[in-house]
């Protein structure tokens, strides 16, 4: 953070974030209840009845599952991969095990043919 002290930039530190921290702010915040979505016009937060009572997670997974629904792959892929894990990628390998020179004489056969 930068404070200004007689109008002179001065660097502060706070608190150190780590991963640890920085995973349990994401849980805090994802158990919150879901408080709905701001109005500007009203200037309040408007909360849909079938959301009542529901954490902020909860309402993230129904939307999420919804957009699936509606063919949004994007989403499919996100809940597959979360339920499901992730495809295992495969590859193949092949072996050689030859001197450079029969290599070359391999290669030097198949050309002549």
């Amino acid at each position: 953070m930068i404070t200004w002290v007689n109008g002179v930039p001065e660097p502060t530190y706070g608190k150190i974030v780590n991963t640890q921290s920085v995973k349990k702010l994401a849980q805090v915040a994802a158990s919150l209840p879901y408080e709905g979505e701001w109005d500007e016009e009203l200037e309040m937060y408007v909360l849909e009845p079938r959301f009542k009572g529901m954490t902020n997670i909860e309402v993230m997974w129904i939307r999420l599952a919804e957009k699936a629904a509606n063919g949004d792959t994007g989403a499919m892929n996100m809940i597959f991969d979360r339920i499901l894990g992730k495809p295992k990628q495969s590859v193949e390998t092949a072996s050689v095990s030859m001197t450079y020179q029969e290599f070359l004489s391999e290669l030097a056969k198949h050309n002549e043919a």
